[in-house]
């Protein structure tokens, strides 16, 4: 009977652990604002955002430039293809936000999404997104 309950406890603790399956369509046409980095609010006066549309294209502005391309999401895990951008020179405030949204997007991120909040948590840096609108 205890192995029962310990195998039974350590299933449920496996399955909460991973969070609830993300889906394509949970992400698709919808505009977020990024809000914080690695849980401090970042200045409102920096306008960074993602969209993700249609074929699970996005864009969006990561700092002070644009950027687009396409993505993937695959278990919970959403990465982008080599991503194409502008080129504009930004402040240092500007240019640490871009450089973390960029390179979590690059590399990957597992998806946490809270209906009106969405976290992408990368290796270095978790990105908090709040639902803009739909698209």
């Amino acid at each position: 009977m205890k192995t029962a309950i310990i195998t039974a406890s350590a299933l449920l603790l496996a399955a909460c652990s991973s969070g609830p399956k993300v889906s394509e369509s949970d992400l698709q046409h919808h505009h977020w604002n990024l809000v914080a980095i690695n849980g401090t609010t970042i200045n409102t006066n920096i306008k960074s955002d993602l969209e993700i549309a249609e074929h699970f294209s996005i864009n969006g502005m990561a700092g002070c430039n644009r950027f687009f391309g396409s993505a993937s999401l695959e278990q919970n895990r959403l990465k982008a293809d080599p991503l194409a951008s502008t080129k504009m020179a930004c402040s240092p405030e500007e240019q640490a936000v871009e450089t973390a949204v960029l390179h979590t997007l690059g590399n990957g991120a597992t998806v946490n999404n809270h209906g009106q909040k969405m976290e992408l948590v990368g290796d270095q840096y978790t990105l908090t997104y709040a639902l803009a609108d739909w698209m």
